[in-house]
């Protein structure tokens, strides 16, 4: 069967671990770029990625991939699209148009010949052109160039998969993209050990965990599928897949989390119910006060920064108490932490095993895992 060209977004930074994920779920990756992983699949793999894949915010169909240098290049690489194969000319489309580097043209620009070339080569392999929706189109066109690069992928997500159905509020001034947060706990090496955060928020880090551990879709519920208007869809074994992973779920080491809020542990134990995994014990308490645990665990944590909560200055002091605290009364166990302040490294009593520098938004942030002795 036919294997098409694709590409998945992803954190910037942790394309390593999307592109594990959508090896283990049977993808052929054959490239990494800035936020992205390209692979081979089957049409039907791509309904389970879909379900499936954690780390991972949109899927594309590949459509062209080229060096240009002009406006006209990325014409002629645009007129060699065989979109009427992927949807109808009764399907209302729109182009997004993204540009970085030094260009005689604008995004807008782009936008416009590649509107224009999809219109003209519907009208001569059809007879008609589809209609221009740019408000609320039913099929996405992202246009891409950075510098010489030039990339066109067709959305066949729709809006970004960290949506999670499961999460009820954002009311979290740090929260985690769930999409981050699952790049970080698959990340972490969490293996038998319980998997703890003492600084928890609205529960996203464990519950995508316990998501993961238990083999249960992240996007149960969510009803906004992009590639259902495409001409490929096969609507029967997409309802099959998605009757098929109701019957998922299985078993994981325990899950611990708390924080100082208790507004947050209410969102958080919602966000869990919701997500059917209400068995994560939840509990108010400060971190620098909680008793120590009865075994070693991997705790997995994102502090605060000094960027939206906390002043730098003050921050330091915490991760002081932290790390003495950890060192303490957490002997054997893993410490993983996401750090937007250099001042958390510098403060612990050991070298990090591993570090992994990446993209939350536009700020700079590490992944730091630390085994104690």
């Amino acid at each position: 069967m036919e294997h098409l060209e694709l590409y998945a977004t992803c954190t910037t930074g942790l394309e390593w671990v999307t592109a594990q994920e959508l090896s283990a779920l049977g993808a052929e990756v054959t490239g990494t770029g800035q936020s992205r992983v390209f692979f081979r699949a089957q049409w039907e793999l791509v309904y389970r990625l879909h379900l499936f894949a954690r780390t991972v915010n949109r899927f594309f169909a590949l459509l062209a991939q080229a060096q240009v240098g002009s406006l006209q290049e990325i014409e002629e690489v645009a007129w060699q699209v065989p979109y009427e194969e992927w949807f109808s000319n009764r399907t209302a489309f729109a182009i997004r148009s993204e540009r970085d580097g030094t260009h005689d043209f604008t995004s807008m620009d782009i936008a416009r010949v590649v509107g224009q070339v999809v219109c003209d080569r519907f009208i001569a392999r059809t007879g008609q052109r589809p209609p221009v929706n740019l408000d609320y189109p039913e099929v996405e066109i992202f246009s891409t160039l950075v510098d010489d690069q030039y990339l066109l992928g067709l959305n066949l997500t729709g809006s970004s998969l960290h949506r999670r159905p499961w999460r009820q509020s954002l009311a979290h001034l740090t929260a985690l993209r769930p999409t981050l947060a699952a790049a970080v706990v698959m990340a972490s090496g969490w293996d038998h050990r319980p998997l703890v955060d003492p600084m928890c928020g609205t529960g996203t880090l464990l519950i995508e965990g316990a998501l993961w551990r238990r083999g249960i879709s992240p996007s149960l519920g969510r009803e906004e599928w992009a590639f259902r208007v495409l001409l490929r869809h096969q609507e029967a074994q997409w309802q099959a897949e998605q009757e098929a992973i109701r019957q998922t779920g299985g078993q994981s080491p325990p899950l611990r989390g708390s924080d100082w809020n208790p507004r947050y542990i209410q969102i958080a134990r919602q966000n869990a119910a919701s997500a059917g995994v209400d068995d994560i014990q939840f509990s108010v308490a400060n971190a620098l006060s909680l008793p120590p645990p009865e075994e070693p665990v991997v705790l997995v944590t994102n502090p605060p920064y000094g960027v939206r909560m906390g002043k730098p200055s003050e921050l330091v002091h915490l991760y002081r108490k932290l790390w003495r605290k950890w060192s303490a009364e957490y002997g054997g166990s893993r410490i993983v932490v996401i750090s937007g302040n250099p001042a958390l490294e510098q403060s612990a009593p050991v070298e990090p095993v591993a570090s992994y520098d990446f993209l939350q938004a536009d700020l700079p942030c590490r992944l730091l895992i630390w085994d104690l002795p």
